[in-house]
C-alpha cells in the first residue's frame, strides 16, 4: 500500500463525513486511519460508520482521551502504508491530491518526504484564497541543500503543519523522540513530529502545488482570550526539542537560537493582536503584555538583532515596551500597504 491517510479526529462530528470523502474520491493505492480521541461528541460513532461503510479503506481506532501528541503517535504506529499523509479532521484533500503525491514518487532518486503548500476555503463557497508558494518550484534536497528548510522550520511558522508534508512511514515509526514533554502543553506540537523524519530524510522533494484545503470557519470566533492559554503558547517544550535538534543541524550558533525565540515571541505577538481587533479587554490584554515581558527580559534584546526582518524587529520592540496601541496601528498600515 502506497499511502495512509492519518485523521486525528476529535470533536469532528460536523465536518468529519466530508473530510473522508475527499479522500475517498482521490485515485491511489490508499488507507484512511481514524484516531478518534475520547471525542464527547458522536465523532466516534461517525467514524464506526464510516469504516462500516468502507472497510476496505477504513479503519477506526479509538482511545480514551489522551490529547493529540499520544493521537499522533497512535495513527503513525496503526499505519500499514510506505508513506504518511496528514489530514485534519475538519479540512480536505485537494481533489488531485494522492496523484500528484504518486508521480512525485517517481522523483529519481526517490524522495523521503514531500513538503508541498495549502488554499485556504470558506463556508460560504467564495473562491479559496492562495497564499504566495512556500516553494515556487519543484526542487529536490539533501545534504547542505535541506538547511533551506531546516531555516523555514527556526525562523517561521510556514512548515509548522504536518498537514504540508508527505514523509515515509519507517521515518516516522523509528523516531526516537521523547515526546512526553509535550503532553502536558501540546501547543504547536505538530512540527515536532517532523523534526526527525526531516532531520534523518536523505531526499526532500519540495514542490509548489497545492494539495491540501485548510477550512476557515465562517462567522466564528477563533477562541477568547486567557491567560493561562496565552503563557501555553510560549511552548518551552517545544522550544528545547528543537535545540536538540538544531545542534544535530549545526545550527544552534547564538543567531539561530534568537531567530527561534524570535519567531516564538512572534506567535505571542500575532495573538494579542488579534485579540485586540477582535475588541478584546485592552486593559486586561495590557496587563498580559506587561506580566509576559517582566516575565521575559531577554525579549527587549532579542529584538534589537540587526540579523532579524526589519518588520519582525518592529513589533517585537513595539510589544516589549507595552505599546500595543501602536502595535495595532501598525499593524493596520501593513495590511494596507499588501492590498
Amino acid at each position: 500500500m502506497t499511502f495512509s491517510i492519518l485523521i486525528p479526529v476529535y470533536k469532528a462530528e460536523k465536518y468529519l463525513a466530508e473530510t473522508v470523502s475527499s479522500v475517498l474520491r482521490q485515485k491511489g493505492d490508499f488507507e484512511i486511519v481514524l484516531v478518534e480521541d475520547g471525542s464527547p461528541d458522536r465523532s466516534g460513532e461517525i467514524c464506526d460508520q464510516l469504516s462500516a461503510a468502507h472497510p476496505e479503506k477504513i479503519r477506526a481506532v479509538h482511545n480514551e482521551h489522551r490529547g493529540t501528541v499520544f493521537t499522533r503517535r497512535t495513527a503513525v504506529r496503526e499505519a500499514r502504508g510506505e508513506y504518511l499523509v496528514w489530514l485534519d479532521a475538519d479540512d480536505v484533500l485537494a481533489e488531485n491530491a494522492l496523484e500528484v503525491l504518486a508521480s512525485a514518487l517517481k522523483t529519481e532518486p526517490k524522495p523521503d518526504a514531500v513538503l508541498y503548500d495549502l488554499s485556504f476555503f470558506f463556508e460560504n463557497g467564495q473562491p479559496d484564497v492562495i497564499r504566495p508558494a512556500i516553494f515556487p518550484e519543484k526542487k529536490l534536497v539533501s545534504g547542505e541543500g535541506k538547511k533551506e528548510i531546516y531555516e523555514m522550520l527556526i525562523g517561521t511558522n510556514l512548515l509548522d503543519g504536518l498537514v504540508l508534508k508527505m514523509i515515509r512511514a519507517d521515518l516516522m515509526k523509528n523516531d526516537p523522540t521523547d515526546y512526553a514533554p509535550l503532553m502536558d502543553n501540546p501547543y504547536s506540537e505538530d512540527v515536532c513530529h517532523s523534526l526527525y523524519p526531516l532531520t534523518e530524510a536523505e531526499n526532500i522533494l519540495l514542490l509548489p502545488d497545492v494539495l491540501y484545503r485548510y477550512r476557515i470557519h465562517g462567522g466564528s470566533v477563533m477562541h477568547v482570550f486567557d491567560e493561562k492559554n496565552m503563557d501555553r503558547r510560549f511552548n518551552t517544550a517545544r522550544l528545547a526539542l528543537f535545540e536538540k535538534f538544531m545542534e544535530k543541524w549545526g545550527m544552534n550558533d547564538a543567531e539561530h537560537l534568537s531567530k527561534l525565540k524570535a519567531n516564538a515571541y512572534k506567535s505571542i505577538v500575532n495573538d494579542v493582536l488579534y485579540f485586540l481587533e477582535q475588541g478584546e479587554d485592552r486593559a486586561k490584554i495590557n496587563a498580559f503584555v506587561k506580566r509576559f515581558n517582566t516575565s521575559h527580559p531577554e525579549l527587549k534584546e532579542i529584538a534589537a538583532k540587526p540579523f532579524l526582518p526589519a518588520r519582525q524587529r518592529i513589533i517585537l520592540k513595539l510589544f516589549s515596551k507595552g505599546r500595543t496601541g501602536l502595535l495595532v496601528l501598525m499593524n493596520k498600515v501593513w495590511q494596507k500597504l499588501r492590498h
